[in-house]
């Protein structure tokens, strides 16, 4: 019942990719995949419908968004849910709003979700955003459990100059399951005016949890820290840009020894046509070497996500 549900919701909205609405209104089309060391995987295919509101902003506007999202881990443990997804973007006054209902539906549980986030440019050169969402643990086996969590999210941004930002954050998280978790970020962001599409960043961030959650990670302290670069190029023609992400650092966990860390990420952004564009993203973060495998005893985790986009 649910598969045939989810295969209706789909199909009438990739059909509109053939249709015609108002100007600035877009259809999507969205894949996401990824897969980790421990052999946690999750797939989702969504497809949607963006009206955009001008009047309210410039990146203002409804959406409506649904498919499909599985869980999978070893031993052919698998949790498949349809979603159905709602959100809406404005201005209001000086504060950007963004306000989002996911409603997801299984043979055994149909959690109903949602966030709010609130961002505050006080001045041009500082900024403060506050949010709140509510979530359930994206594995099957904490899925399996009905595990969901709340997080209360506040953070700052300052920009030093014209090529330094410092940004700052603090999180709260509660869980279902009685686990607490509380966290922080600290960001130090160099773009220099003259080096179009670049930029470097020292990243640091920790997170304390209370207890070691039954199907997804939580030890009782985890921190990492790591320099980033980044860099983006438009491909001849103008029509796309690709960007490069490279990082490395060392994390800990529990206070024990400091491991290596890296990261890797490719994003392009475009159009093919007047109509019809694409956004993506993919990547890997490993601990322990260089590579896209799992050095022994270290953790491998790697994603794809792709958006095909028709604009109306």
């Amino acid at each position: 019942m649910v598969r045939m549900l989810r295969e209706r919701i789909v199909g009438v909205l990739c059909a509109l990719l053939a249709g015609s609405a108002l100007a600035g209104d877009r259809v999507v089309l969205e894949v996401a995949g990824s897969e980790d060391s421990d052999g946690l995987r999750q797939h989702a295919e969504l497809a949607g419908y963006l009206h955009a509101l001008p009047e309210q902003g410039k990146k203002a506007h409804v959406g409506v968004r649904a498919g499909y999202w599985q869980l999978a881990a070893p031993g052919g443990l698998q949790e498949d849910f349809s979603v159905l997804r709602l959100d809406h973007e404005r201005r209001l006054g000086p504060v950007d709003l963004a306000l989002g209902v996911k409603q997801l539906a299984s043979d055994d549980w149909s959690p109903t979700l949602g966030s709010a986030h609130a961002t505050w440019q006080a001045t041009p050169r500082w900024s403060l955003a506050a949010g709140i969402a509510t979530d359930i643990v994206d594995t099957a086996l904490a899925a399996r459990r009905e595990t969901r969590f709340d997080t209360v999210d506040i953070s700052s941004d300052y920009r030093i100059g014209d090529a330094f930002t410092v940004i700052g954050g603090l999180l709260h998280q509660d869980f279902s399951d009685g686990n607490e978790r509380e966290g922080g970020l600290l960001r130090l962001v160099y773009a220099p005016p003259r080096i179009e599409g670049f930029n470097t960043q020292l990243r640091w961030r920790r997170n304390d949890g209370d207890l070691r959650g039954i199907g997804y990670f939580s030890p009782d302290r985890f921190e990492e820290a790591m320099l980033q670069l980044q860099y983006g190029r438009a491909l001849p023609g103008g029509r796309f840009v690709l960007t490069g992400v490279a990082g490395a650092g060392g994390q800990q966990v529990d206070r024990g020894e400091t491991t290596s860390t890296f990261l890797a990420e490719l994003r392009a952004r475009g159009w093919f046509s007047d109509r019809f564009g694409l956004e993506g993203k993919g990547g890997c973060s490993n601990s322990g070497d260089i590579g896209v495998r799992a050095a022994g005893g270290s953790y491998r985790y790697c994603y794809v996500n792709l958006a095909l986009i028709r604009s109306l």
